[in-house]
């Protein structure tokens, strides 16, 4: 990460100031309208970064709690740098903080500020008790906030450049591969050709040749980040479109390709994920890691392809107000609710299940479960390109073994 230059000198420490005063002019010390002026401020580093601000975005604990930082800092991948939590000048803020990390907040790198004094957290311990009415402790802790640097992001941002360099030369390879087999291997033919007839039947009657061999090509590079995302192999197994594909792979793995040999050169990348993804305990952020994953994998093996579709992906808090807006209006309007029976829920460009996803989530689990099961279904949604309808799959199948705690296929 780029180093942020921070002093006292600078107009936005001095802005700060000069906005807590004018709050106190008018009386106002209630902490959310005092929190703009450290808002702000936060701001205002972020742009001199890759970093981006995100407030009050919610997210849930391993143990389902909901807890919504004051502010999320993310990287240009949206992994999590640090966190903001704002009290009022009268809060004790290390009871404060206490009842935060109670509650499951994040405790690695994280400040507890008010409008005189701030704490900041890392690793999960104390690390600043600074009095802020002092410039020169102000910068202190913001200089210390920002210059964190997690070793396994460090490493994920390492893994990410050496993969664009690795990943389009294997996936020559493979195609190569493919094609011979295809070509000379009767086995193998009629496995490729068994499942690109059910693609044909599931997805798009005019799917290629092509695009299937490319499909295969995309799983093989990247099952194992699915896995590893989702701590859980037995989805890439159970969910039909992974199974099927690995009765191919199996096949051409009997005599022409060692799987792992072969995909030895990529296990840094590899690594670097699971290490990162160890750390993401939120579903919502394990599903945009694995979106960041997935644009890595595209500008890395098939720039073409993610030039052509379009491959953007509509950020999570304007997500959560279209499915508040939509609810709101089914309300007000309708007298209706997205749980209830009869109101069909279809997302015509899916991409990996962002949009979907977020509606189950929405969802009480009984509604989940009669949309999810019914005939036809009223959750439905559809994808052009092979690889992101695979991933929405997963995405949704695991939504729904997340909210059920039983697995069905979708």
């Amino acid at each position: 990460m780029p180093e942020i230059n921070i002093k006292a000198s600078h107009k936005p420490i001095k802005t700060y100031y000069v906005e807590l005063e004018k709050y106190a002019q008018l009386g106002e010390v209630n902490e959310g309208t005092v929190r703009a002026a450290f808002q702000n401020l936060l701001q205002h580093y972020c742009h001199q970064s890759d970093f981006t601000l995100l407030c009050e975005k919610t997210h849930y604990t391993p143990e389902k709690r909901r807890i919504i930082p004051d502010g999320e800092i993310v990287d240009a991948f949206g992994l999590p740098y640090g966190y903001w939590e704002a009290k009022d000048t009268q809060d004790d803020l290390f009871a404060e903080a206490d009842k935060k990390f109670a509650a499951g907040y994040p405790s690695n790198n994280i400040v507890v500020q008010a409008p005189t004094h701030a704490l900041l957290y890392q690793h999960g311990r104390l690390q600043l008790d600074l009095d802020i009415t002092e410039p020169r402790n102000l910068v202190h802790v913001l200089q210390g906030f920002f210059s964190y640097q997690a070793e396994n992001i460090a490493a994920w941002h390492t893994a990410v450049a050496e993969f664009r360099e690795t990943v389009p030369e294997l996936g020559g390879e493979l195609a190569v591969l493919i094609e011979t087999e295809r070509q000379n291997n009767p086995h193998f033919q009629e496995a490729f050709t068994h499942f690109h007839q059910q693609c044909q039947a599931s997805m798009n009657p005019n799917l290629s040749i092509a695009a299937v061999e490319e499909m295969l090509i995309q799983h093989l590079l990247t099952e194992r980040v699915f896995a590893t995302v989702f701590k859980n192999r037995d989805f890439t197994r159970r969910n039909i479109i992974a199974s099927e594909i690995e009765k191919v792979i199996d096949v051409l793995t009997e005599h022409a390709l060692n799987r792992d040999q072969f995909l030895n050169s990529l296990d840094p990348f590899y690594v670097a994920i699971e290490r990162t993804a160890a750390t993401i305990t939120d579903f919502s952020q394990k599903q945009g890691f694995l979106n960041a994953v997935y644009e890595q994998f595209f500008q890395g093996f098939s720039v073409k392809v993610a030039d052509t579709h379009g491959i953007v992906y509509t950020p999570q808090p304007i997500v959560d107000f279209m499915v508040k807006s939509v609810e709101h209006i089914l309300q007000t309007e309708f007298n209706r609710s997205l749980s209830d029976t009869g109101v069909n829920i279809i997302d015509p460009f899916v991409g990996t299940g962002n949009f979907i996803v977020r509606i189950m989530q929405e969802l009480d689990p009984i509604s989940l479960e009669r949309k999810y099961t019914a005939d036809p279904p009223e959750l439905q949604c559809n994808e052009v390109m092979l690889l992101p309808y695979y991933i929405a799959n997963l995405n949704i199948e695991h939504q729904f073994y997340t909210a059920t705690n039983r697995y069905a296929s979708y």
